[in-house]
């Protein structure tokens, strides 16, 4: 089997830790700023997502000698999320468990102070912060927490590295 046949796991799972260190350093720096679940938190996350895509296709590429094949780059991706996702959730998990146990309960206060002063009625409130309070449990953060948002990562990512990388419409020195 020659090397551009082998799949570069090393290069998928070092772009994963690398985009898994990179959300958690950016979540962490929002919470010292004080904007810890603000739309910051997703607008950098999402960001991440889109330099890592396109940064590791390119890598891909490099490491290929010739621009990504779909598949190949459906794979870069897939494994670089999930990787990031596992870094992320294991990383809340010791946060709220560990590191402040308080966060859920102060987040939850601050959140549901927000939603009644911009006139949320009281029921929806409490659903609300149900439904928040749920995502942090230890199940829901290792099993659909890493699905549900890692789902969006995957589409945002694929999207960002087939048209900035990938770029199937034009002519072809495939490595895959």
């Amino acid at each position: 089997m020659s090397s551009n046949a082998r799949i570069p796991w090393k290069h998928h799972v070092l772009w994963g830790v690398g985009l898994g260190a990179a959300v958690v350093l950016s979540i962490q720096v929002l919470t010292w700023l004080g904007l810890g679940l603000s739309h910051w938190t997703w607008i950098s996350t999402y960001a991440l997502v889109v330099v890592f895509s396109f940064l590791g296709a390119r890598s891909l590429g490099e490491h290929l000698g010739a621009r990504p094949g779909f598949l190949r780059t459906v794979l870069l991706i897939a494994v670089m999320i999930l990787v990031s996702r596992v870094i992320y959730q294991t990383y809340m998990y010791l946060y709220i468990n560990f590191v402040d146990p308080t966060w859920i309960d102060t987040v939850a206060e601050v959140w549901s102070a927000q939603l009644a002063e911009g006139g949320v009625p009281e029921e929806k409130i409490g659903q609300s912060i149900a439904t928040f309070r749920r995502q942090w449990e230890t199940g829901y953060i290792f099993t659909l927490g890493i699905v549900s948002y890692g789902i969006a990562q995957f589409i945002l990512g694929l999207v960002t590295a087939v048209v900035g990388v990938v770029q199937p419409w034009k002519g072809r020195n495939r490595g895959s």
